[in-house]
């Protein structure tokens, strides 16, 4: 039976996830804009978003919570070597907060600002993943799209969209008019970074075209090797471009940073994927 939030909404319920062998929920509730679904396998924990609770939105290990048990972030991370401009970051979707916990451990000296529309998300990654804001990352409970809307043009170094409703990027958070949007809020030479999910096929190939013409550059894509995930860079600039092969993206990756917990950045680099171009209509 789901848990209402106002039924002690967050006191854990066990029980066993259907069609998942070995995997109990610690908490399953409903907001006006999610259904969430926290379950525990072993000493990992995982949060889902939507009804059916098949599609991961973060995973933690319980006994070493920095551990990687997803991919994505790693990618993510090399747009802090990519751009010298990365002290002052927006991030829009908390999820369970592995990316911002990152940030306060190991980089303490950039600036990360955390957008969430729901608060029921914000509650659980507090009591069951452990996020508190404070120090270099702090949490807003807003639209992610008013958030931007509402910021200063010019007034952040990076945007990492990190949004997913339990299907794909939210509509409004996915289409041409918010990466303008995006581009407008970006300082020169800042850098816009999309976690994308191949599972969506048509609407992945569609989210790239945009970003093609929006920032009127083909974009630096890291493709995972373990997930759906494909992360998405584009430069903020008329004439600068991103580095286009391994060599140039381990190149900048040394003279930033070799690891930032336990991603190698190295490593990462070399999951450089630059085989997409636009697909042209007939």
């Amino acid at each position: 039976m789901t848990q209402k939030k106002s039924e002690s909404w967050l006191k854990p319920l066990w029980r066993n996830l259907t069609g998942q062998k070995d995997e109990s929920v610690v908490f399953e509730g409903d907001s006006e804009h999610n259904h969430i679904t926290v379950s525990d396998r072993g000493d990992t924990r995982t949060l889902y978003l939507g009804p059916d609770a098949n599609e991961a939105e973060t995973s933690i290990n319980l006994a070493n919570p920095s551990h990687d048990v997803f991919e994505y972030p790693g990618l993510m991370f090399l747009g802090l070597a990519l751009s010298p401009r990365n002290k002052k970051i927006l991030m829009l979707g908390l999820g369970g907060a592995y990316i911002p916990k990152l940030f306060q451990q190991y980089l303490p000296e950039h600036e990360l600002t955390v957008v969430e529309v729901d608060p029921l998300v914000a509650e659980v990654a507090s009591v069951y993943f452990g996020f508190e804001a404070g120090g270099n990352v702090s949490l807003a409970i807003r639209d992610g799209l008013e958030y931007v809307a509402c910021a200063p043009d010019g007034s952040f170094d990076q945007i990492w969209l990190d949004a997913f409703d339990g299907h794909y990027i939210p509509a409004h958070l996915a289409n041409r008019e918010f990466l303008e949007l995006v581009k407008l809020k970006l300082a020169p030479e800042g850098l816009a970074i999309q976690n994308l999910h191949q599972t969506s096929w048509l609407r992945y190939v569609e989210q790239l075209e945009n970003t093609v013409e929006v920032f009127s550059s083909q974009p630096l894509l890291f493709s995972g090797q373990r997930c759906g995930n494909t992360v998405c860079f584009s430069l903020n600039s008329e004439d600068k471009r991103l580095p286009d092969d391994v060599e140039a993206v381990i190149k900048a990756v040394k003279k930033f940073r070799l690891k930032i917990g336990p991603y190698d950045l190295v490593e990462e680099a070399k999951k450089i994927d630059n085989k997409f171009r636009p697909v042209i209509p007939f």
